[in-house]
């Protein structure tokens, strides 16, 4: 589009035997005039030229009323002022026209040395000219929208595309962060979270390279990075130019690998159920965004939000759909099937698999003897005890209310069996229910693949037969007295 702008001029500057023929448009993101095509006698006037919409003579005052500026017989002394894109200035310049084009969208300039101003056949060239100007600035601004918004709808095509295929929280962030990093040509992309009971930020995705050190770390609500405190505040922020001499020009913590000269842009979401949500974009350079950009990048950011919090709703179902809600351990047909996937593991890739069941008595006895809210109590601090005590890496399952279950793939059974041992131990100084000398007592039965079985039934059976006879070989004196005696022995 730019030779047909040239071409005009061209044709402009030849009919009027002109000096300087120069089309400027408006740059609204930088608030000033662009010289976009120009044929010029002068060799002061750049072709890369920008100036500043307020101060720049001529240009400006066209630009303000909005009318038709022709001058004629003009000292050059009092013009030289008036024409900044001269730079150095010019001589002899003896008339001069500038006129808006598409309101206020662009200017047209033309100046001459051969005869005093323009006659009236002359101006009506130059208007004819500016209007063909317009009816190619107006096709240029439809293409641009076109192809803007081809951009748009690729990019959201491409994201909800990757959205709707997955429940992964962290791939359909990841395809957020690298998508809106590219399109508005970023160097760096964050999707920073919090969730509303936590404490600090985490990264949940990034696009650039990073140190993983930044990634995994954990980000305090009382950092003073940008990013931070514009989602603590609730507010986006856009800062055309990062100061690299400024202390406080840093996104997340002191010290942090990231450029501090670029442009930084955040945007902030989140919900009251699933705490704030913050997008920033970070270019080494300065951004250069058009509403066009702002807004597909806006609307993605909402779009998968909702996206977002359908795939946390999603994995919360299937967290608590899977363990059991008092204890927060997995539920028997849920520890199961992790059992059976362990079997087929373990056997394919040649492992060891032990499996312990722990069961805790006099639970039975307990409940007819204490009341529903102590019992509650005391279970409750089993099962925490169980928590404190497990070592990272063990699967626990809640079987029954009184019986619970230890795997870990890879691992011998001697190492269980300690574990088993030190729980029992801590279960033993768990205090009892008010008034009752009661403590309850772990029994063990255990099994490992492949010495007691290499199929799900053959492990799980040797486990349940073992603590059945742990159980039945205890002393008589341990037991619990009948209830009709109303005596109870620790």
């Amino acid at each position: 589009m730019m030779p047909t702008f040239q071409s005009v001029v061209n044709w402009l500057s030849n009919v009027l035997d002109a000096y300087t023929v120069a089309f400027f448009l408006l740059d609204p993101l930088k608030s000033g005039f662009r010289l976009v095509t120009c044929q010029s006698l002068s060799k002061h006037l750049h072709r890369t030229l920008s100036l500043p919409k307020d101060g720049s003579g001529i240009l400006s005052q066209v630009h303000k009323v909005g009318h038709t500026v022709h001058l004629g017989k003009v000292e050059v002394e009092e013009l030289a002022g008036s024409l900044p894109f001269y730079r150095e200035g010019e001589q002899g310049i003896k008339g001069l026209l500038a006129m808006p084009v598409a309101g206020d969208q662009g200017l047209l300039y033309v100046d001459t040395k051969r005869h005093w101003g323009f006659n009236d056949k002359q101006q009506k060239w130059i208007h004819e000219a500016a209007g063909i100007l317009e009816q190619l600035l107006d096709q240029h601004h439809r293409l641009q929208e076109r192809e803007s918004f081809s951009r748009i709808l690729t990019l959201w095509h491409d994201l909800t595309a990757v959205w709707e295929k997955t429940l992964s929280p962290h791939e359909a962030a990841q395809a957020l962060v690298q998508g809106c990093a590219d399109y508005v040509r970023a160097d760096f992309a964050f999707l920073v979270g919090r969730g509303c009971t936590d404490a600090a930020y985490r990264i949940l995705a990034a696009a650039g390279k990073l140190p993983q050190r930044l990634l995994q770390s954990a980000i305090p609500r009382e950092a003073k990075g940008l990013v931070i405190e514009a989602l603590e505040g609730g507010k986006g922020a856009f800062i055309p130019a990062l100061n690299p001499e400024s202390h406080d020009h840093y996104l997340f913590v002191s010290g942090e690998p990231l450029p501090h000269q670029g442009s930084l842009w955040v945007l902030c979401g989140g919900s009251p159920e699933l705490g704030p949500l913050g997008l920033a974009m970070l270019g080494k350079k300065r951004l250069t965004l058009t509403q066009d950009d702002k807004v597909a990048v806006k609307k993605s950011f909402k779009i998968f939000e909702a996206f977002y919090e359908r795939c946390q709703y999603a994995q919360s179902y299937a967290e608590w759909t899977c363990k059991d809600g008092a204890s927060g351990f997995l539920n028997p047909w849920s520890f199961a099937a992790h059992v059976k996937e362990a079997v087929r593991a373990a056997v394919q890739n040649s492992e060891t698999l032990p499996l312990v069941m722990l069961q805790y008595e006099p639970w039975q006895y307990a409940q007819a003897m204490i009341p529903p809210s102590e019992l509650d109590v005391w279970e409750k601090a089993l099962m925490e005890s169980l928590k404190t005590h497990v070592p990272p890496g063990i699967i626990v399952g809640r079987l029954a209310q009184n019986r619970c279950a230890l795997m870990a793939i890879g691992s011998e059974l001697r190492d269980l069996i300690a574990v088993a041992e030190n729980l029992s131990r801590a279960c033993c100084r768990l205090p009892g229910p008010k008034k009752k000398k009661l403590a309850l007592k772990t029994y063990v039965g255990a099994s490992q693949l492949p010495q007691d079985g290499v199929t799900f039934d053959e492990l799980w059976m040797a486990a349940c037969r073992r603590l059945f006879e742990t159980l039945q070989s205890q002393p008589k004196e341990s037991m619990p007295p009948s209830p009709s005696t109303g005596q109870i022995s620790n």
